[in-house]
């Protein structure tokens, strides 16, 4: 993704997609990490497939616009950095089912565990005690509960506030169109910060980042075994959490 400034800020030219990207950071330099291995995939098996296109819709829309696409995870001595990358911003549109598909919120955990704590797309740190798991909305998956288990916890039930995150959206309309039939959604970044002092076990453990959208359409469980080094800032991406992971006892996801 590319994010464009206005000229007294030092405008940014927009590049081709097939050289390298001048989008510009904010919060923690990912350098070009913009997609994983999540582009174009999902971490789970859908009916027929469904999972490789990512996730297509309903009456041949296609998955692009249903797509998460990356995460990045760093931190240093005062904050903890992370960084998002979908098709589609506060939710995904489905034409075919005439429905708007709301972003799940950012949940992590440690040791395992993959809802211990969630950021909201409203910028808060939440402490997690339940979490809500996708709707029973036309176009869902809701009605499919293999996928639904699959696809966990949507957004924050109940819990405490710990603290404020700094959010940061980025949109640019030429990085990756629709891979099926052209043009496309777009590419969206969101960029997180906040301070390390919020979270008391930071540390304790491998951290496994979760999140989905309101259909279901599309998962991204990512797993750092390490947390990395203050000094270095490396990233140790390991690739997913294992589905089956046991989510701590006084959590659970509402259906």
């Amino acid at each position: 993704m590319l994010k464009s400034f206005l000229a007294a800020l030092a405008l940014t030219s927009l590049i081709g997609v097939s050289t390298a990207s001048a989008f510009n950071w904010t919060y923690y330099d990912f350098g070009s990490a913009y997609f994983d291995e999540h582009n174009n995939t999902a971490d789970i098996t859908y009916p027929g497939g469904v999972g490789s296109l990512p996730s297509p819709g309903n009456l041949a829309e296609g998955g692009e616009k249903f797509d998460i696409e990356g995460l990045n995870f760093a931190y240093d001595n005062d904050f903890i950095y992370l960084s998002v990358t979908s098709s589609f911003n506060e939710g995904a549109y489905s034409t075919g089912w005439n429905q708007t598909y709301g972003r799940g919120d950012l949940f992590f955990g440690f040791g395992g565990d993959k809802d211990d704590y969630a950021i909201t797309s409203d910028g808060r740190l939440v402490d997690v005690a339940t979490a809500n798991g996708i709707t029973n909305k036309p176009g869902t998956y809701y009605n499919n509960l293999a996928i639904r288990d699959a696809v966990g916890a949507w957004r924050v039930g109940t819990g405490t506030n710990l603290g404020g995150v700094d959010i940061l959206k980025s949109y640019d309309a030429t990085l990756e169109g629709n891979p099926m039939f052209g043009g496309g959604a777009g590419t969206y970044i969101w960029e997180y910060r906040f301070s390390r002092s919020l979270l008391s076990d930071f540390g304790s453990g491998a951290i496994t980042f979760h999140q989905t959208l309101e259909c279901g359409n599309d998962l991204l469980e990512k797993q750092y075994e390490s947390v990395p080094e203050p000094a270095t800032m490396v990233l140790f991406g390991i690739g997913l959490a294992g589905l089956g992971a046991k989510l701590r006892g006084r959590k659970k996801a509402t259906v």
